[in-house]
């Protein structure tokens, strides 16, 4: 199952989304019908409509208002503060530059969301019988594997750690369905990010804090916010 989207907040995401301009960062997949301007490496024509996040309202974008861009390419063709709000799902995770992102995000947007999954989720494997599997060979999934970072919120200030793939395959590193003992909840699986005005972001590397022990303080904190079940 992908990690899209962070439900409780779509409310406030259609009404900061209704009135003037506003920007659809990476809409190709699930595009938000209310932006009024997406950007994306696709093409107009091959975009997933069926998939709307928002059914419900018709589309404001049009083939004209489609800027097919690669994000990480800075300038974006907009003016500074062009947009009302800008609206980035799911993509920061995969791009191979998200700071840029970030930075033309706050210089085209007056305000906007950002989600990706959580840190957590990316060390996290959803399957049933973790240890049997394996030792049968079917290794189960954890986390994302295409997806190139880590991703954790503080407050208004964005962490990206890139990921790598050798080390989280340690068993010491990641975490299990068993190690939980229940699943992960959506608040846990995803970051939302609400800003106005900007927010600030860098990037980590991976000999700050290891693995193992981000491993440990996550499950520690998940076990302590909800009961088993």
């Amino acid at each position: 199952m992908l990690a899209m989207i962070l439900e409780g907040n779509l409310p406030r995401i259609y009404d900061l989304a209704t009135s003037g301009r506003v920007l659809d960062v990476g809409g190709w997949w699930r595009p938000l019908n209310l932006a009024t301007h997406v950007l994306d490496l696709r093409p107009y024509a091959s975009r997933r409509q069926h998939d709307a996040l928002d059914p419900q309202h018709g589309p404001r974008f049009s083939a004209d208002t489609w800027v097919v861009w690669d994000a990480c390419c800075a300038p974006w063709p907009f003016p500074d503060k062009f947009f009302e709000f800008s609206f980035c799902s799911h993509l920061l995770e995969d791009v191979r530059d998200p700071l840029i992102v970030c930075a033309e995000l706050i210089r085209v947007s007056k305000a906007g969301y950002i989600e990706t999954p959580s840190r957590e989720r990316e060390i996290f494997s959803k399957a049933r019988f973790f240890s049997l599997r394996t030792a049968l060979g079917r290794i189960p999934t954890v986390g994302f594997g295409h997806h190139r970072w880590f991703v954790e919120l503080d407050g208004t200030h964005l962490r990206f750690t890139a990921k790598d793939l050798r080390l989280l395959a340690a068993r010491r590193n990641y975490i299990t369905r068993r190690d939980l003992r229940r699943k992960m909840t959506a608040a846990e699986s995803g970051i939302g990010l609400f800003w106005t005005g900007g927010f600030t972001f860098e990037e980590c590397f991976l000999d700050g804090i290891p693995l193992d022990r981000f491993r440990d303080d996550a499950l520690r904190r998940m076990k302590a916010a909800l009961p088993p079940r």
